[in-house]
């Protein structure tokens, strides 16, 4: 069992991690791949009143020819005068890409078109539709998108999972509050609640349940193959590396490969995702990589037979020099591949850094190299041993792919305005009503941008 220092910092870890910078946040809807409509109940950014439970924005996507919204009737937002935002239009008055088309003076709903715009969602785009409100669309040749809210401005924000009145589980589809990559459609993160009776009594220690499965994600960088990616709280972190079929001179697991032990998972450990980038970056003789954690990595020189020297350095100091031959004729992965490795917690010797270099260039007065994929995990781990604590849920299960938390010894009786945290920056809100609402969410905190 790991000391109680050890599940402290787990759960401090947690709750820095979900501070963001200030330009990061956005509050997206349910995911779609045809015509769709959001509502407050599968979009966060519409207001809801879970006391009243008041809420009735809705906006509509009507595909044509597999991925166009024409003019019109593409997209139909339906308001009330209710809205700040809109109290004072009046038809005819435009949005962004949409118009005001209809006012009923009577009931005071407002109705939108996207009248004279014509939306195409091509892969890898964000488009803002009206102020405040976007679509975001998948880079991959299937069809996947959704609307989002940005917030920009710091404070802390409820992210709001869809309400319920009775037993209900949230995924990523339904509750923003999850981690979700939209470009591989991967996000498995689940938490039930299993009421006893209509009064709100979960009990223990399977009234409320959370899974998460971990899913093969490829590095940016591809040539490298894949890793296992997790959602663990609404966060993402790595779980293992691949082996992989595909191992010629131009792709090959060399991350596994030079691991010693390649599953955090296994270990009980979770580690954040660093840096994942495929780029096109010349660093010149004497010139650093800035990494994270305090590591940068230093092109110490180049040899007339292109072979490279190169430094790393943690908080100035020397960790670690190595030579690698991206130039060499035939060269292979592990020739164009920097890497360094590490015990990370109870993970011993994995690869936590690595550098891809494409190829170099010297003559009498000039030297360099073209960096075009790194990767980076950090060094401490998070704790996800059975029997940690987060809040009131406890880990029961791990495997080499998933974990499993249940509120074990932990009663929760859902009373009229309630606030309960149920694990570090979750809680469960219910409605002051007599009639039982409630929905899951989460804290973030958007932090200034001090840039």
């Amino acid at each position: 069992m790991r000391s109680f220092c050890a599940k402290g910092l787990a759960a401090l870890l947690l709750i820095l991690f979900s501070s963001v910078p200030a330009y990061a946040l956005e509050i997206r809807g349910s995911i779609a791949d045809g015509s769709f409509t959001w509502d407050p109940q599968n979009f966060a950014g519409f207001d809801y009143d879970i006391d009243s439970d008041l809420g009735s924005d809705t906006l509509t996507t009507n595909l044509w020819d597999g991925n166009r919204l024409y003019e019109d009737d593409g997209i139909i937002y339906e308001t009330s005068n209710q809205n700040k935002a809109l109290s004072n239009a009046k038809v005819g008055d435009t949005y962004g890409m949409l118009r005001v088309a209809e006012i009923d003076n009577v009931t005071g709903r407002i109705l939108l078109t996207n009248e004279d715009n014509t939306i195409t969602l091509r892969k890898n785009r964000s488009i803002e539709i009206m102020p405040g409100i976007s679509i975001k669309t998948a880079d991959s040749d299937e069809l996947r998108y959704y609307i989002y809210k940005e917030v920009i401005e710091p404070g802390i924000y409820e992210i709001r999972g869809s309400v319920a009145n009775g037993s209900y589980t949230w995924t990523a589809e339904n509750f923003a509050g999850f981690y979700y990559d939209i470009d591989v459609n991967l996000g498995t993160e689940a938490l039930t609640v299993e009421l006893n009776d209509g009064n709100g009594s979960i009990g223990e220690p399977r009234g409320v349940t959370y899974t998460t499965t971990a899913q093969p994600k490829e590095f940016e960088y591809y040539n490298w193959g894949s890793y296992s990616a997790i959602g663990f709280l609404g966060n993402e972190y790595f779980a293992g590396y691949h082996e992989s079929a595909d191992d010629d001179a131009w792709s090959a697991p060399i991350l596994y490969d030079v691991s010693e032990d390649e599953f955090s998972l296994a270990d009980e450990q979770l580690v954040k995702i660093l840096m994942d980038e495929y780029l096109n970056k010349i660093v010149k003789k004497g010139e650093s990589i800035k990494l994270k954690e305090g590591y940068e990595l230093v092109l110490k020189g180049i040899s007339d037979e292109g072979r490279i020297y190169l430094n790393l350095l943690k908080d100035g100091e020397l960790v670690d020099e190595s030579f690698i031959s991206p130039s060499v004729d035939s060269a292979t992965m592990r020739d164009k591949t920097y890497y360094y490795c590490k015990d990370v917690g109870s993970q011993e010797n994995v690869a936590i850094i690595a550098a891809h270099f494409r190829t170099t260039y010297k003559d009498e007065d000039y030297a360099m190299a073209i960096v075009d994929g790194i990767w980076q995990i950090s060094e401490t781990p998070l704790d996800v041993s059975e029997g940690t604590v987060y809040g009131k849920m406890t880990i029961q299960t791990v495997t080499s792919d998933s974990i499993v938390m249940d509120n074990e010894d932990n009663d929760i009786t859902l009373e009229r305005k309630s606030d309960i945290e149920l694990m570090p920056g979750f809680h469960i809100r219910t409605a002051d009503n007599e009639t039982l609402r409630y929905y899951i969410c989460r804290m973030v905190t958007v932090e200034q941008d001090s840039s």
